[in-house]
């Protein structure tokens, strides 16, 4: 048989009756037509019943795209509040990790963001007569404004050329609790210029990174003296509505869990407050366990490593069974974490000791560490810092760095004077990233 006539048996086999292909009989040229039933008309029925209209397709409504809002159940076995939860910290996500730039740009960029805001307070506070000048403008003994960033020149500021020299036993310094010195100079920047400021001025009580308006002149020594200064102005607080009832948030932080950690008992207690408010005598304490609906664990779960030196210098088949000895410590922490989780949202922050990126903004805690608790969702493992919204008030918070690195650099002797200094500034962590 020819090519042509393989073919031509193929395409014929393909188009047969699916009854014939089953009996293999041959394919006729003419195929029966097929038997239709005859419908017998009853008495009274002329014809069929027409069939049902189509039903109307109704077409998903589409909401538009808002914030992620998840509504947090308070504690169990109580009357239930439901309070709105939405994250704002998205902004502190580090999507592109790239550290070939210098960070003297993000000061620039702070100082571009709030020179108009800075402006319009010197306007406000200081002599409107006295007009606002660039450095490059400047001459002796004119009086003008000037708006820039500080920069504090300190001796005792740390840094990689002094610490690689105290590893190695040259020139051992002793701990300090603070870098103030008297021989501190402060400095104000702008894009072009920089001149060191005197006068009436506290130079312990600032620190870098702070965007300022100082109204002063220049002298003969190129020194600028300030007789006046002021910040951006506080932006007016959003007026709240009184809440129909009292809802908290309860704070912890600083647990620094090791494997001779003696806090557990404490976290049991807390845990145990807060599953059973019904068993606290006092009635205070009960009410506010009783009505608290979230749980914020503000960093430093597990205390700093005290390993040798020595160990980073030997061979892995001698270290490979050495465990750090904070694991214990943390699957501890975690079953803790999930008997809260169980009956409250919990975020979880981290801190200076805690594995995270020591540079602020720190990522969040990854949650193969909470193996139990991060099952839920109720835990949130969260930047730091943490910025988020219940109901209609707005929180901004971190683990504290911010606020130790201003006391090294500074005289303030209150954490309170401190946040409220931040407040003042604009700036939550102006040291960041110079020194934080």
């Amino acid at each position: 048989m020819s090519k042509s006539n393989k073919n031509q048996k193929s395409i014929t086999s393909f188009f047969k009756n699916p009854a014939q292909s089953a009996t293999n009989e041959p394919a006729t040229s003419k195929s029966k037509p097929a038997l239709i039933p005859e419908i017998k008309k009853e008495p009274g029925i002329s014809k069929l019943p027409p069939p049902p209209p189509p039903e109307p397709v109704v077409k998903p409504v589409v909401s538009p795209k808002k914030p992620a809002v998840i509504m947090c159940p308070t504690i169990a076995k109580i009357p239930n509040h439901e309070t709105e939860w939405i994250n704002l910290s998205d902004r502190f996500i580090l999507t592109n990790r790239n550290f070939d730039v210098q960070y003297a740009h993000l000061y620039a960029e702070r100082l571009g963001a709030m020179r108009k805001m800075v402006a319009k307070a010197a306007e406000n506070h200081l002599d409107s007569k006295v007009p606002i000048k660039k450095m490059n403008d400047l001459a002796s003994n004119v009086e003008c404004i000037l708006i820039g960033i500080l920069f504090k020149q300190m001796v005792l500021k740390p840094s990689i050329i002094k610490q690689i020299a105290t590893e190695n036993g040259f020139n051992l310094q002793p701990p300090r609790t603070r870098y103030v010195d008297p021989t501190d100079k402060l400095i104000l920047e702008e894009e072009s210029q920089r001149i060191e400021l005197n006068g009436n001025i506290d130079i312990n009580q600032f620190v870098t990174g702070i965007v300022i308006a100082v109204h002063g002149y220049e002298n003969d020594r190129g020194v600028f003296i300030v007789k006046d200064y002021c910040f951006k102005d506080l932006s007016i607080p959003k007026t709240l509505s009184p809440p129909k009832e009292d809802k908290y948030i309860l704070f912890a932080s600083g647990f620094l869990l090791s494997e001779s950690s003696v806090i557990f008992n404490q976290l049991e207690c807390l845990v145990n407050s807060l599953t059973q408010p019904t068993n606290i005598q006092s009635e205070q304490l009960k009410v506010i366990l009783s009505n608290t609906i979230r749980f914020i664990v503000a960093g430093n779960l597990i205390e700093s490593s005290n390993r040798l030196k020595d160990t980073t210098n030997q061979a892995k088949y001698l270290t490979r069974k050495m465990t750090a000895s904070s694991v214990e410590a943390m699957h501890s922490i975690d079953e803790l974490f999930d008997k809260i989780a169980a009956i409250t949202d919990i975020d979880i922050m981290p801190g200076v000791n805690d594995p995270s990126c020591h540079m602020l903004p720190q990522q969040p805690l990854h949650p193969c560490m909470f193996p139990s608790s991060s099952k839920r969702k109720t835990t949130h493992c969260l930047t730091n810092p943490y910025d988020f919204q219940i109901g209609d008030v707005r929180l901004l918070g971190t683990s504290g760095q911010n606020l130790d690195d201003i006391d090294l650099q500074s005289t303030i002797d209150s954490r309170v004077q401190i946040l409220e200094n931040c407040l003042k500034w604009s700036a939550i962590a102006p040291t960041c990233p110079d020194t934080l």
